[in-house]
């Protein structure tokens, strides 16, 4: 008997064929709830099922004779999260169907490692080498798409700094949506703490503004970290590298909140001293403990002592302190400090009483 005949009973043909489609498109919630699932697809599979949920499930509700309420968003939407075992839930408490096999397609099944490899097969993105203008119309999609994220209070002060300072960069990038920042400097480029900027980058990287790039081989111990910036839907990628915490600045970039600069002070020792440093060191030596020394004496707040180390010049030995002090600051007043606590100390040490 055709579908099509007069005499034939349509409905539990399509209670069938319905319900059939709607547990097919909840395996697409399955797949993306699968743990090595890419939050790219992740992201689009679920916008698919959801697109073919919420016409289909109210059909499946009324032709089950559940009622209004099943058909309502709030009662199928819990399927968008929960796959097949939440499919099983809400045609168990409508008496829509029995939910005994429905639930299994949210069982992760054994795969082989050739379908593990082909899930994880990544697909490059096309180059924009030469096509200057689709670089331009994405430079300017995600300038448009940031500076609308701007507008709102969604980023803290110090994530938006830094994404204002990547969108600065952003214009002679190449690839064009690709801006390199400097782990050293970024805090100071930026105005914030180390501990500040490393926050920015781990709340950008969460919201999925930016992600990271994989260096070239010759950039690998390079100081520069590449970061896409990203729009959601134009060009996040499919397979994105994890998350690394990443440490931004580096001692004495900032004293009392400023920045700093920095200087290296070269100390002529007196000739009794210059003697005995010449019979007791014979090769260039760092003396960490001069520097901490050095570091206490003159505080935290005027300078940061970096190293002192004893060299050796042809005039005879000298000690060679490398400091950072505020821009603001007068350099001469914390040179004369250096070098007299330096001179003490290694009187201090190498005198007799």
């Amino acid at each position: 008997m055709s579908i099509f005949s007069g005499a034939f009973d349509a409905l539990p043909w399509l209670q069938e064929k319905t319900l059939s489609a709607l547990q097919s498109s909840v395996r697409l919630i399955d797949l993306a709830n699968e743990p090595d699932t890419t939050d790219w697809y992740r992201r689009n599979l679920t916008t698919i099922a959801e697109h073919i949920l919420e016409p289909l499930a109210p059909v499946v509700a009324l032709l089950h004779g559940a009622g209004a309420d099943a058909a309502d968003r709030e009662e199928w939407e819990p399927i968008l999260t929960g796959g097949s075992f939440a499919l099983a839930t809400w045609c168990r408490k409508w008496k829509i169907a029995d939910p005994v096999n429905m639930a299994k397609g949210s069982i992760k099944h054994l795969r082989t490692v050739e379908e593990d490899e082909a899930k994880a097969e990544e697909i490059m993105p096309e180059s924009f080498s030469g096509d200057t203008q689709s670089a331009l119309e994405l430079k300017l999609e995600i300038y448009a798409s940031m500076s609308q994220l701007l507008l709102g209070d969604l980023l803290s002060a110090q994530a938006q700094r830094m994404l204002l300072w990547m969108m600065r960069g952003l214009w002679f990038s190449s690839p064009p949506d690709v801006v390199g920042v400097s782990r050293k400097f970024l805090p100071t480029d930026i105005g914030v703490s180390n501990e500040e900027a490393a926050e920015a980058y781990k709340e950008l990287f969460d919201k999925g503004l930016i992600e990271r790039v994989a260096p070239e081989s010759d950039e690998i111990n390079s100081d520069r970290l590449q970061l896409r910036l990203v729009v959601q839907g134009v060009n996040d990628s499919r397979h994105t590298l994890a998350f690394v915490a990443e440490k931004f600045g580096f001692p004495g970039a900032r004293i009392a909140g400023k920045s700093t600069s920095g200087q290296t002070l070269l100390i002529e020792l007196p000739k009794t001293l210059s003697s005995i440093v010449g019979r007791w060191l014979k090769e260039p030596k760092e003396l960490g403990d001069l520097r901490g020394f050095l570091q206490s004496r003159v505080g935290a707040d005027a300078a940061y002592v970096e190293r002192a180390e004893i060299c050796h010049r042809s005039a005879g030995p000298r000690l060679e302190l490398q400091f950072r002090y505020p821009l603001d600051a007068e350099r001469q007043p914390i040179e004369r400090q250096l070098k007299e606590f330096a001179e003490a100390w290694l009187k201090e040490k190498l005198l007799p009483a």
